[in-house]
């Protein structure tokens, strides 16, 4: 059984585990997927910006205005540095009056203001009667800036890229007439600022749905592996309830079994005193099969279920006189100290099942190594609270709070070293429940343990008279 729990346990770890990757590698991919298509609808809607007649226009004027410099530049009047720069002038005198346009644009065609607009000249090849060739920019140098905004290139997302060609004639310095082949590539590119937070709340449902969904998993999981620990530790319990109270039957068993054998045995019909014995015998053992019963079905009911006989009582004089009778039977070696306050604040409590508490109480700490035994009493913080603490093996943290679990027996290693059926406590705790009161415990492993009730004031106040 402990075997296939942990199984169970590891199984749905590993199966949270896949579903969470799982649901992760989606989510993953379905962000991944907005991002291009956020992408794709804002090339489009850029390109139904710039693609008009009216941008044609303005880069029209601006390549012409370039290719009047270019036989400045052939016929050495200017040079190369000289003839871009103008490129980049010519086009900067327009790049004001189409971001007015761009941002028009932007507005019909609802593009979100994150996104800005760049279109630059990457490639300027001149080539004269098809032979001679001079490269005015290529793909090593930097390119010029032609409109929109001057972001970094290697920040944007390529939109286009087309090639313009054109001829141009003029007279070179020999006086001849020439003619100028123009080889024009220019590229857009867009930039999306803040990317991440725009998919981000795009996807903000998806997001909020996929983490109540892993949220419900997880505490389905637990949930669920609370519940089997839970019957795991009832069936262990069940089972060892079994074991302990058939150990505890069969003594009394045998030995009825042994003294009926002699009861009817021949030679005991002529002997009184080996019949008599017997029949005591047999007394003894109905009546420890009654007691063992009894404990069984009184110490099992909850605190709903006692019915208290409650009268007024001074715990002052309760306890002392109950400490004193419960001192004569303890053996010599145990020392008990007695610390009880006198106070003429009275409770009301069922003297029986209060004394049955303690009592037991004051059992468990003989019972589990104490040499030292120590009961207090006094009104604190509007509470009648009695300790009862010893130095025996205590409990360890784990079984803090277990042991006022019904049937709940310490143990070491599936081993019980101390005899009992597990129900000592869980009835102290229905009784004091019963008074309304609390039961607690201050306890560590191997350093005793201190038991803590607590009643409230039957007046709601505090009323202390110290003797």
């Amino acid at each position: 059984m402990k075997i296939k729990s942990k199984l169970l346990i590891v199984g749905a770890i590993l199966a949270l585990i896949a579903l969470t990757t799982m649901q992760g590698y989606l989510i993953f991919n379905t962000y991944d997927l907005r991002k291009k298509s956020y992408a794709v609808e804002s090339r489009t809607k850029i390109g139904s910006i710039v693609k008009t007649p009216y941008v044609d226009s303005l880069s029209w004027n601006y390549r012409m205005e370039f290719v009047e410099k270019i036989p400045e530049y052939k016929n050495g009047i200017i040079t190369k540095d000289s003839l871009l720069n103008s490129l980049e002038k010519f086009s900067s005198l327009k790049n004001d009056t189409f971001l007015d346009y761009f941002k028009k644009g932007a507005e019909y065609y609802n593009l979100d203001d994150n996104i800005q607009f760049k279109k630059i000249a990457t490639s300027i090849q001149l080539s004269e009667n098809g032979e001679t060739e001079d490269l005015l920019i290529d793909g090593k140098d930097e390119p010029i800036f032609l409109l929109g905004t001057n972001f970094p290139t290697d920040e944007g997302l390529i939109i286009n890229a087309w090639n313009w060609t054109f001829d141009k004639d003029y007279t070179n310095t020999l006086n001849q007439e020439s003619t100028v082949d123009i080889k024009y590539r220019a590229t857009i590119y867009m930039k999306i600022l803040n990317w991440d937070t725009i998919i981000f709340k795009r996807l903000l449902l998806l997001f909020f749905v996929a983490f109540l969904l892993f949220l419900f998993i997880i505490l389905l999981v637990t949930y669920s592996i609370r519940n089997l620990l839970k019957l795991k530790r009832i069936s262990d319990i069940k089972t060892d309830f079994i074991n302990n109270i058939t150990h505890e039957l069969k003594t009394p068993l045998a030995t009825l079994s042994i003294a009926t054998k002699t009861l009817t045995n021949k030679f005991a019909k002529d002997n009184k005193d080996i019949a008599k014995d017997s029949i005591d015998t047999i007394n003894r053992q109905n009546k420890r099969l009654q007691n063992l019963i009894d404990q069984v079905v009184d110490n099992s009911v909850g605190y709903n279920d006692i019915n208290l006989n409650k009268e007024q009582v001074n715990l002052s004089s309760f306890l002392k006189d109950l400490s004193e009778d419960y001192a004569l039977t303890l053996p010599k070696h145990i020392q008990f100290i007695k610390s009880i306050s006198d106070v003429s604040e009275e409770v009301s409590v069922d003297q029986f099942y209060f004394s049955t508490a303690i009592v037991n109480i004051l059992n468990n700490a003989v019972k589990f190594e104490g040499s030292v035994i120590k009961i207090t009493y006094q009104i604190e913080n509007f509470e009648h609270i009695i300790s009862i603490s010893d130095n025996g093996i205590g409990i360890s943290k784990k079984n803090k709070t277990l042991i006022f679990g019904k049937f709940f027996r310490v143990s070491e290693k599936n081993t019980h070293n101390f005899k009992g059926l597990g129900l000592g406590l869980y009835y102290c705790k229905q009784i004091i429940n019963a008074h309304k009161g609390t039961l607690d415990v201050k306890s560590r492993k191997n350093e005793g343990s201190t038991f803590f009730i607590k009643l409230p004031l039957s007046n709601g106040k505090k009323n202390l008279i110290s003797r």
